[in-house]
């Protein structure tokens, strides 16, 4: 992909996400104020759960489907690819709303409500088995976006609707699971008509499961616990801090997927470049996707500690003003995220370092729970939000080891002397015409 057309698609890309956070710039104002503190604090902890089971299903699936799906050519490799990811998910879809299930009954704030888990599991499973990965591997990024907003669109007016009070705090769940299934629906129907039925069989999925491990497990230290930190909190603190942790934590994580769309671009884009053999194309796109990622981390973390306190109150009402501190606590983790995400999915993905990643993964998720053990029943939302930052910490220094023992430091200085080097010589260059002229 060109410079010029890679610059398009995340124009594109980025203007649907700001439809989502014009979506959600509605929706929570309207949760913080209909629902009330203890109602949106336990429609946010069944949201972590959704997010548990999402990637539960996924497994890992989505990036190694993304990066197998980049490398296809004719419609029955396409058409097998796909077979094989739908038979995967059949599977953990299972698997996930067992546990799902076990995770509601669990939660003391969850099992005084169980049909929000309930609703959260099955939500969770549906967009498990989303299609954005078989698009964005295909280079249709346009595709998941649209359907994206469509599903917004559709959630909103349910929300708006049905939610009137407190007790209607099930049908946030019930609108986005409307929502979820519906564009399910228009992506399946449009990915059958161009490739065919998928052929739902054991076959393979069991190799796929391995290949998918590593990958999972670096989203098991890295992501699923960083979407767990709601639903454990209500295990280890009270409700109120449970509100407190959640508003601060979902606009942490609105800052946190503003990366996402970039790696939907720049993954399949190096993955295809570096398979046919554009190494240069490849360093290319990389850098443009770090300097992107880290200046943006910097960014989020100055306007979340000077904004914090200012928008949170206005948006979600005085109840919620002790949330503010918190909010600022998680603005120091957007730089060591932003750089996780540059390494880990620009850098590790596109050159199959799945292992590495792994044991990032793990070790960090180790931290993280250690860290939240310890933290979050002393200090409620403070030290859960803390725990956050020392698992993003952690995470980072593992990754800038494992780069410099590949080499990868070395070939990243090589290339900064090398760029360096060219400006020195088109100085002299410069100045050497400048004493010709001087002289004549």
């Amino acid at each position: 992909m060109k410079r010029t057309e890679n610059t398009r698609v995340l124009v594109f890309v980025y203007a649907g996400y700001i439809m989502r956070y014009i979506y959600l710039i509605v929706v929570i104002p309207f949760y913080g104020r209909v629902l009330g503190l203890t109602e949106y604090g336990r429609v946010l902890a069944a949201m972590s759960l959704m997010n548990v089971i999402w990637m539960l299903v996924s497994y890992g699936f989505t990036v190694v489907g993304m990066r197998d799906v980049s490398k296809a050519h004719v419609r029955s490799e396409f058409n097998e690819i796909f077979s094989l990811h739908v038979s995967a998910r059949v599977l953990m879809g299972l698997l996930g709303g067992i546990v799902g299930l076990i995770a509601t009954f669990c939660s003391p704030v969850l099992s005084e409500r169980p049909t929000i888990g309930i609703l959260a599991t099955i939500l969770g499973i549906v967009s498990g088995s989303n299609l954005g990965w078989l698009f964005q591997g295909r280079h249709r990024f346009r595709t998941p976006i649209i359907l994206e907003v469509v599903g917004f669109a559709m959630s909103l007016v349910l929300v708006l609707s049905i939610v009137r009070s407190p007790l209607d705090s099930s049908w946030v769940l019930g609108s986005l699971l409307i929502a979820g299934v519906s564009t399910s629906i228009i992506a399946y129907g449009l990915t059958i008509y161009d490739m065919g039925l998928p052929r739902i069989r054991p076959t393979g999925v069991s190799q796929l499961i391995r290949s998918s491990t590593m990958l999972f497990c670096y989203s098991t230290g890295s992501v699923i616990l960083m979407s767990f930190s709601t639903y454990l909190l209500t295990l280890l603190s009270t409700p109120t801090q449970v509100g407190y942790f959640g508003a601060a934590e979902r606009f942490a994580t609105i800052g946190l997927s503003l990366m996402g769309p970039a790696a939907q671009v720049f993954v399949p884009t190096i993955s295809r470049q570096l398979a046919q053999g554009d190494h240069d194309g490849a360093r290319a796109t990389t850098r443009r996707g770090g300097a992107l990622l880290i200046g943006y981390g910097l960014l989020a973390l100055c306007g979340a500690l000077v904004l914090s306190p200012l928008l949170l109150p206005l948006i979600l009402g005085e109840a919620f003003a002790p949330s503010a501190p918190v909010l600022q606590c998680f603005a120091w983790m957007f730089p060591f995220a932003a750089f996780n995400q540059f390494i880990s999915f620009y850098v590790f993905v596109p050159l199959e370092k799945d292992r590495s990643l792994a044991l990032a993964g793990v070790t960090t998720g180790i931290a993280n729970l250690a860290a939240a053990l310890y933290l979050a029943p002393r200090h409620g939302a403070m030290g859960m939000a803390l725990a956050r930052v020392i698992s993003e910490a952690t995470l980072s220094m593992m990754l800038l080891g494992l780069a410099a023992r590949f080499g990868l430091l070395t070939d990243f200085r090589r290339e900064s002397a090398r760029a360096f080097a060219k400006v020195c010589f088109a100085c002299g260059v410069g100045a050497g015409a400048r004493n010709t002229d001087d002289e004549g």
